[in-house]
């Protein structure tokens, strides 16, 4: 925790001082409410400890100015018994607690607080991190096949260390699930894992999403905003299809990994984070460097170490064990898990899976969307919806199929492949953006 303790009084400022640093705080001290204001514009906080009755700028004017401009820190309000209620009345505007200066000062108090403020902080990390991608690792990460092992145990090898991660390998083959094994199996296990897509966001807002932003920094910046990095302390933050992340990006990323610093937008404060990037891309970022695209040091910086994971065509000995999971997690409560023929598996394994197992899980879901049977999934199941060559529907497959089950199953194609970016799914379809919504609405996909 890095805590500012502002007071007028020296005595209360040393007391608390001494007490936040033996709860292994980083404490810096500021005599009076402008003091105070002016550490906040220099240095990254978790949490204020602030007198309410103070000469010129008071507590609560500190208060004010921390919920307009820093609202991810909170704020905790000294005061002395003839002032609880501007202590409470200050919570209704945004503190986090208020404390009641006895004499002589009690600082027990203030570290009982202060434990209760670190619990508080790290459910509200975590809920974050979970929003952005929360992990429950499953069969998907225990592939038997060759292929998979031996990624497993380079996985293990580099996961100890604190090196930048570049993962390589096609669209859908499981590249987030390689990332969070390498945070699973590293000394950050208990950190936050929070993943983005470089490719899904637009280049405007990127930088805000992942370095925060001051208010009034950009039109539609109401309020300040933490960004994933700090979002991540301690943690792992995973950067998919990095090699989208527009030029100045690189730049501020390649900043950031040499030195552990960045920048929020529209501020001049250098703040200081403990995150390991693991990037992937599913691109030839050498190729991408040819271009123009994506620079050099930053490809020399970010694949310290680099894992290849193998397309599905490659570990087709996990087909069985896969699929299973797939409907284990596709089972209605209650209801009895299908299993899959003989000849369904053989037919599964005779596909190339040009989309992997993100290619797998979908066609498994439109079996048994299709289908209210419990009896083992047949072959003829499978024919009727799988593809052939890139994902095309074939003549004769699809005479089961009504005009609207075609329709819906395209359009779920196209969003896959476009990785649920509902822009560029609509303009491969050739429809605008509110029409596409409506038909995932229509057909229950989510808008």
């Amino acid at each position: 925790m890095r805590a500012l303790i502002i007071d007028d009084e020296e005595y209360i400022r040393l007391v608390l001082e001494q007490a936040l640093r033996e709860e292994g705080c980083e404490v810096t001290t500021a005599k009076n409410g402008q003091a105070g204001i002016d550490a906040l514009q220099t240095a990254p906080f978790d949490c204020v400890i602030s007198d309410l009755r103070m000469p010129g700028l008071d507590g609560r004017a500190v208060l004010d100015w921390v919920k307009e401009h820093q609202p991810s820190i909170d704020v905790l309000m000294l005061t002395g018994h003839g002032d609880i209620k501007d202590a409470v009345d200050a919570i209704k505007h945004g503190a986090w607690d208020f404390l009641v200066k006895d004499t002589p000062f009690d600082a027990t108090v203030v570290k009982a607080a202060l434990t209760k403020l670190k619990t508080v902080r790290a459910l509200r990390r975590e809920n974050l991190a979970a929003r952005h991608g929360g992990f429950t690792r499953d069969i998907i990460a225990e592939g038997s096949s060759p292929a998979w092992q031996k990624l497993k145990g380079l996985i293990a090898q580099v996961a100890q260390a604190n090196a930048p991660v570049l993962i390589q390998g096609e669209t859908g083959s499981g590249k987030e699930v390689v990332a969070r094994l390498v945070h699973d199996l590293s000394g950050r296990a208990n950190g936050p894992f929070i993943a983005i897509n470089c490719g899904a966001v637009s280049r405007e807002l990127l930088e805000s999403e992942l370095f925060g932003h001051e208010k009034g920094s950009f039109t539609g910046a109401t309020t300040a905003k933490l960004g994933l990095i700090a979002a991540t302390e301690g943690g792992t933050l995973f950067l998919d299809e990095i090699g989208e992340m527009p030029g100045p990006m690189q730049v501020s990323l390649l900043r950031f990994l040499d030195r552990g610093e960045y920048r929020p937008v529209g501020s001049t404060r250098t703040l200081h984070a403990d995150v390991r990037i693991v990037g992937a891309t599913n691109q030839d970022l050498q190729e991408l460097i040819l271009q123009g695209r994506f620079r050099d040091d930053l490809l020399y910086r970010i694949n310290t170490v680099t894992l290849h994971v193998p397309p599905l065509r490659e570990r087709k000995e996990d087909l069985p064990r896969l699929v299973d999971h797939i409907l284990h997690t596709l089972r209605v409560p209650g209801a009895t898990k299908r299993t899959v023929s003989p000849e369904a598996m053989q037919q599964l394994s005779a596909y190339s899976w040009p989309g992997n197992i993100r290619e797998l899980r979908n066609v498994i879901e439109w079996i048994v969307l299709m289908s209210t049977g419990t009896t083992p999934v047949s072959r003829e199941e499978v024919v009727q919806v799988l593809p052939r060559g890139q994902g095309s529907l074939q003549t004769g497959e699809v005479t089961q199929l009504s005009l609207e089950e075609i329709e819906r199953i395209h359009i779920m194609r196209v969003l896959d492949a476009s990785e649920g970016n509902k822009t560029q799914a609509a303009k491969t379809l050739a429809i605008d953006y509110k029409t596409l919504l409506s038909k995932l609405k229509k057909y229950g996909l989510g808008a």
